[in-house]
């Protein structure tokens, strides 16, 4: 029987990875030193070593605490009993919302594909998120096929519709060629974005 962890192991456990969330954006990952996370972080290296082996698994911890706290947001209290359009309004003003509006994202994206071609972090966390959000989403999409509120269409080939009409200036935005938009720009895009996820799949 596994043990249930202390909770004030935890709570430590997530200071440290809020601390070198703050440096990984701050300084990159090269710049972010074990020591300058342990200061931050008000401790030894040596207790940071105990909680995370290295750098790379920090930065994984890091990455997953994001998306596992956003996914935790996202669904929580939505009410799936709702039209198709109000829930996936909510759900895609949120990503918008998440991936363009807040900058920690950006950082922490560009801080991940700055060690890809040295690092197995992407793939590791590829690997225990699967999905993630999307394969909630395209469960949705699924059922709502089924009840006759979308066109009788493969779900995958709506996901995919949809997830790139959502990351479509995603990579722009991480090579610095557009700047974060504000909760306006976000607003319209999300508007875009459902308009024409309706015209094409609406039943």
């Amino acid at each position: 029987m596994q043990a249930t962890p202390n909770p004030s192991t935890q709570k430590r456990r997530q200071h440290i990875i809020n601390s070198a969330t703050e440096i990984f954006c701050e300084h990159g990952y090269d710049g972010a030193s074990m020591s300058a996370i342990a200061a931050k972080a008000g401790g030894s290296k040596g207790t940071l070593y105990n909680y995370f082996p290295s750098k790379d698994e920090l930065l994984l911890a890091a990455m997953l605490a994001e998306a596992e706290k956003f996914q935790h947001d996202l669904t929580h209290n939505l009410d799936k009993a709702q039209s198709l359009k109000s829930v996936l309004s909510q759900i895609i003003h949120r990503i918008v919302n998440k991936l363009y509006v807040e900058p920690r994202t950006a950082q922490l994206l560009r801080v991940v594909i700055s060690v890809g071609n040295r690092s197995d972090i992407g793939q590791k966390f590829f690997t225990i998120v699967g999905d993630g959000i999307w394969g909630r989403i395209q469960q949705l999409l699924e059922e709502k096929i089924a009840s006759g509120q979308l066109r009788n269409t493969d779900a995958k080939t709506m996901l995919l519709t949809l997830r790139g009409l959502c990351e479509v200036d995603l990579m722009r935005l991480l090579m610095g060629a557009m700047p974060n938009f504000n909760k306006e720009q976000a607003e319209q895009r999300s508007e875009r974005i459902l308009e024409a996820f309706f015209k094409q799949f609406e039943a």
